[in-house]
């Protein structure tokens, strides 16, 4: 079968090695890499023959990989840390870079091996560093939020890597070949500009006017690997190309759909790549030099571990955030493998050394979640260790605090609540780690501290013990968890109100006793199946039922037994949606134009009652007997379904049967 049984060994393979990878919960490119591996003609058993072949067909897994990675780029994703995310990250990978030549120069490599060796480890690893949040339950977290945008940077980065790096060596390579690489580049760009914003948009619509699923995926498919084809054929990188193709294609209605049905085919070629990656790993070559691949791990650890931690120093993260940049981020990523590949098929890498590299690559990869976990306890450590830095405050009253509202998070929901407590005059005080939302804080002129809500001096700072309440929204399972038992260690009578992102939350929330638990996304959906409710004619009492139905179903608490006017409050705003305020405008040939409000009799025939009256641009309120209608005005009516649709058939010229009430 030549290539066709290879693929097979491959597909089947990658899925055995996928299977064990998640159940020891690591990234599936390891499990695709091992699998490679143990067919890879450097094992007994079955085994790949035309591994040439597989390496030239995964060339496509990396094109497809960039393409949805520029579809993927979002602008939008950098601007809350932009400045650490575009100035740090540049300065991360040129330290990283001089790191890495330090250590090779040690190790008494030439500077070329130790050039190489040092972009093999500027990068980090986006699916290792997004698998550990999630499974920390860290996603939302502000640290998290700095990963993600220096992750973003760096895969921009790999795109300039990928031209220079496999250039390195060559007899041809020198500044004026460099500077006809950026003018081809910017020529390029251009082009692509203007096709992006004149021709692709036009030809998109086209096909996905033809509703044919098939050929809208073929046609992505085709831009993305035929823009890659025409840089390759202008001497630049086959991926960089692909990577400009998914950027232009993003800014299209149909990224979306494009991103869902390119998907599957980028994973199976992705699935090729990293096997034929491990296919090149001779594993008895790793068990000879595993101390040198100790050793090389180790130090990728501590010294881009410090690079990171700096990096985040210098830009006024303080707390845990270095540590957790430092252990969460100090892995070669997977774009590494790409570098390294590219720059051993232009022969600018020695393919004796990749083996070395590739097994350092992977043991870091493989510490990652180990040392994500200690940084919690390292943290804690080094607190209980050092003098305490005095709590930064602004804006607080020179009087104690006593009866506030204590916010823990100035994002999104805090400040919203903040500002709406502030036009209500009700007294407050905002906790915030991040330096950046402290500012905000302080301009709005909001009192405000700086500091980690999970330690009790910061609590303590904020008088929690004498607080009216507290409403965290920290979204992060472990972050909450820690500062809720806090809370209630030093005010177990204080009602908390706790923002969660998702079930798991929901009931580690509830089992540490929070009074009440907000999930934005549930109240979002109720909010829209309210609407549709209401669109159906249904009771403003049976949509209102139905919401608490639901609620109930989704959050248990002991409010209203703990809070009676929790109960009351319900009431008043369940009756007061039963309130069912109706617009109905008169029409010309109604029978009620002419007459007052009186003469018409609308009370005794319909059951509604009359709230108001809009006329052109006046609002009549609460309308006297002798008002008479007129053939466009708009009615303000109160009653139930049936009175309002009574009403609307006396306002209007259709023809009805009505009772008289």
């Amino acid at each position: 079968m030549g290539i066709a049984s290879d693929l097979v060994i491959i597909i089947v393979a990658g899925m055995l090695g996928a299977l064990i990878a998640r159940v020891l919960r690591q990234p599936l490119l390891l499990g695709y890499i091992i699998a490679g591996v143990l067919v890879g003609p450097h094992t007994g058993g079955i085994t790949v023959s035309g591994v040439h072949e597989i390496e030239l067909l995964a060339e496509i897994g990396v094109a497809l990989l960039l393409f949805t990675l520029g579809i993927e780029f979002s602008i939008n994703e950098l601007k809350p840390v932009r400045h650490v995310a575009l100035i740090g990250t540049p300065l991360q990978i040129v330290l990283t870079m001089t790191f890495g030549w330090a250590v090779g120069q040690f190790m008494g490599w030439d500077s070329h091996l130790s050039t190489w060796f040092g972009a093999f480890i500027a990068l980090s690893s986006t699916m290792v560093v997004l698998k550990t949040l999630e499974s920390k339950g860290l996603v939302g977290t502000l640290s998290s939020r700095v990963m993600l945008g220096m992750l973003v940077v760096q895969d921009i980065a790999i795109v300039p890597m990928l031209i220079i790096m496999p250039q390195l060596g060559s007899e041809s390579f020198g500044m004026q070949e460099l500077a006809y690489a950026g003018v081809k580049t910017v020529l390029f760009l251009a082009s692509m500009f203007i096709l992006g914003s004149r021709v692709i948009p036009r030809f998109m619509r086209i096909v996905a006017g033809w509703n044919s699923r098939e050929l809208f995926m073929l046609t992505c498919s085709a831009i993305g690997l035929g823009v890659g084809y025409a840089t390759h054929s202008l001497g630049l990188s086959f991926a960089f190309g692909a990577f400009v193709a998914g950027m232009v294609l993003s800014e299209s209605r149909y990224a979306y759909q494009a991103l869902s049905d390119i998907l599957p085919l980028r994973d199976i070629f992705s699935l090729i790549f990293f096997a034929s990656v491990g296919m090149l790993i001779d594993p008895f070559y790793i068990w000879d030099h595993i101390g040198t691949i100790l050793i090389l791990a180790m130090a990728i650890l501590v010294g881009k571990g410090l690079v990171f931690g700096a990096m985040a120093r210098l830009f006024r993260y303080r707390n845990i955030i270095p540590l957790a940049l430092g252990f969460g981020m100090f892995q070669v990523g997977e774009l590494s493998f790409l570098l390294l590949q590219q720059g051993a098929e232009s022969g600018s890498f020695p393919k004796e050394y990749f083996p070395l590299f590739m097994g350092v690559g992977i043991v870091t990869m493989l510490l990652t979640p180990v040392m994500a976990s200690c940084t919690g306890p390292i943290y804690s450590l080094l607190r209980t260790r050092s003098n305490t830095d005095p709590l930064q405050t602004v804006n607080l009253p020179e009087s104690e605090l006593d009866g506030h509202v204590v916010i823990l998070g100035y994002g999104r929901f805090g400040s919203y609540v903040a500002e709406s407590l502030r036009e209500i005059d009700i007294p407050h005080v905002v906790v915030e780690l991040n330096a950046n939302k402290v500012e905000e804080a302080a301009e709005a002129g909001r009192a405000v501290i700086y500091g980690d809500a999970g330690q009790e001096i910061v609590l303590e700072a904020a008088r929690v013990s004498h607080a009216r309440m507290v409403l965290m929204t920290i979204p992060s399972v472990r972050g909450s968890s820690s500062v809720l038992e806090k809370v209630y260690h030093m005010a177990p009578q204080c009602p908390v109100v706790a923002l969660s992102r998702n079930p798991e939350h929901l009931e580690v929330l509830r089992a540490l006793g929070a009074h009440h638990i907000i999930m934005p996304e549930f109240e979002t959906g109720l909010e829209m199946v309210r609407q549709t409710l209401f669109n159906f004619c249904m009771s403003a009492v049976d949509i209102q039922n139905v919401m608490d139905s639901m609620r109930r179903e989704r959050y248990t608490t002991d409010l209203e037994f703990n809070y009676p006017k929790a109960v009351q409050l319900s009431r008043l705003s369940r009756a007061a949606e039963s309130i069912n305020l109706n617009w109905v405008e008169v029409d010309s040939k109604a029978e009620i134009v002419g007459r007052t409000l009186a003469g018409s009799k609308i009370r005794t025939v319909t059951g509604v009652s009359v709230a108001g009256i809009l006329r052109e641009n006046d609002f009549i309120q609460n309308p006297d007997a002798t008002f008479k209608f007129m053939a466009g005005d708009i009615v303000g009516v109160l009653g139930g379904r049936q009175n309002i649709e009574s009403f609307r058939c006396l306002a209007t010229s259709t023809q009805c049967e009505l009772n008289e009430v």
